[in-house]
């Protein structure tokens, strides 16, 4: 997984800050609620424990919610993971609304709890969500302890996680080519004009052109769009499915602050910027924060939870938020107001504080829509073209469009790609026969011709 690639190139211990075992959300008005997994007896206790004693619910909501939880595919996967698997792959066709509902979930729960979680994992809420989505998550946390620990780099994914990826790889031979964007797949066809062979690709502002053995593409829905030729859409159902997955436009906010924003229980330490507070030592909430009363349901105070890079001497919180859908055609400055308005409302005090400088990026196409009945046209890693080869979130595996769904395609199209190298009709053999009608073409074009 992606702890894993961290381990092998010396950034986990380094580069990851571990946070307290608490999910908490921020009401308005400032009260906390918590999902609270700090206990002595792992998962699924620790689990248990903390649904029990949340705030964040009300009794009633508790018990409904414990009632929904108690009767879902969880339960066997707690003795039988690919069994609860296979449940939950079963419900991709329906919203994780429908299927909470249809056996005591309330309504509370999902306005209260659930929907902040949806859209921090997918950017809509649990009416548009899948079910599958959301319950891979919930099997997770019941049964792994460490799959609910949060985790925020030292800074920049850039810094902490990849250029100690490019530096591992780039001190083993490899050379990762950066500014020569894929331009065209060059591919052989059958007699039937049917694509039956990646040989290269054409890159560069030069369209130069380069051949190997057996191509990945690694990219996000937007990208894997642009890259695949019409041919290979006409002719295999697989590639036509693609552009059946739908994006989720979001705008990520970063304002920053003269004082610290979620700093509620003390005004001079919320006032106080003075002197080194690096390495997390400023006032405020240091970890990843949830709410169900303001169109950023997952935020962050970067100076206090990744302050590596974020943190700046004499300033105070850099707050990052991202709003979906809902406000992505507002204008920049309109989605700074609404977010310094929606953060003075979630911690009142914070009106004191003054806005230094704020920074809007919009991505309109951002992960693939976790809508239900999506799995049926994510594709496998392997495709029907025998050396080409399909990697990205996007692709068909358990975890969501994320940097970990990303992985673990990654590996998962790494053991297709091993699989298939040698024997009779291999990717190996392939590419010699192909090396070798290629030789014999230019021997048989006389030296003072060119072969046309």
């Amino acid at each position: 997984n992606l702890f894993g690639i961290m381990k092998r190139t010396g950034s986990f211990d380094t580069e990851l800050r571990i946070k307290e075992h608490v999910h908490t959300f921020v009401n308005e008005g400032g009260t906390l609620g918590a999902l609270d997994f700090r206990f002595p007896i792992g998962a699924p206790v620790s689990g248990l424990q903390a649904f029990a004693k949340t705030e964040q619910l009300g009794i009633e909501d508790k018990f409904h919610n414990a009632l929904r939880l108690g009767t879902s595919p969880i339960v066997r996967a707690l003795f039988d993971f690919d069994g609860g698997m296979d449940m939950v792959r079963d419900l991709d066709d329906i919203t994780f609304t429908e299927w909470f509902t249809q056996l005591g979930g309330s309504r509370g729960s999902l306005d209260r709890m659930w929907d902040p979680i949806a859209y921090a994992l997918g950017f809509v809420d649990c009416d548009n969500i899948s079910a599958r989505c959301m319950l891979t998550i919930f099997m997770l946390f019941a049964i792994r302890t460490e799959a609910s620990v949060l985790r925020m780099l030292e800074g920049s994914p850039q810094t902490c996680l990849h250029d100690p990826i490019l530096k591992y790889l780039g001190d083993r031979g490899v050379k990762v080519n950066t500014s020569m964007g894929c331009r065209e797949l060059i591919y052989d066809t059958d007699e039937d004009g049917k694509p039956t062979r990646v040989t290269g690709i054409k890159v560069g502002a030069k369209d130069e052109v380069k051949e190997f053995d057996a191509v990945v593409c690694a990219l996000d829905v937007p990208g894997i769009k642009k890259v695949l030729p019409q041919t290979f859409r006409d002719n295999f159902p697989m590639f036509d499915n693609i552009y059946k997955l739908d994006t989720v436009p979001i705008a990520t906010v970063q304002v920053r602050f003269d004082g610290w924003v979620t700093e509620m229980e003390d005004e001079a330490r919320m006032m106080d910027i003075s002197g080194d507070q690096s390495d997390g030592r400023g006032g405020g909430i240091d970890n990843l924060l949830y709410s169900a009363d303001a169109e950023f349901s997952c935020f962050a105070d970067l100076a206090l939870t990744s302050p590596g890079e974020y943190y700046k001497e004499g300033e105070g919180s850099l707050i990052q938020a991202v709003f979906d859908e809902r406000a992505f055609e507002r204008s920049s400055d309109q989605i700074v107001e609404d977010c310094i308005a929606q953060l003075n409302s979630l911690f009142p005090s914070s009106r004191k504080l003054k806005c230094t400088w704020s920074n809007v990026v919009k991505l309109g196409q951002s992960l693939y829509r976790e809508k239900p009945g999506q799995d049926k046209f994510r594709p496998k890693q392997a495709t029907p073209i025998s050396n080409f080869f399909l990697a990205g979130s996007y692709t068909y595996q358990d975890y969501l469009d994320s940097m970990e769904g990303a992985t673990r395609s990654g590996l998962m199209v790494a053991d297709e790609i091993i699989a298939r190298a040698d024997g009779p009709g291999g990717l190996k053999d392939l590419s010699a026969k192909a090396n070798a009608g290629k030789k014999s073409e230019s021997e048989a074009v006389p030296f003072f011709a060119s072969a046309q």
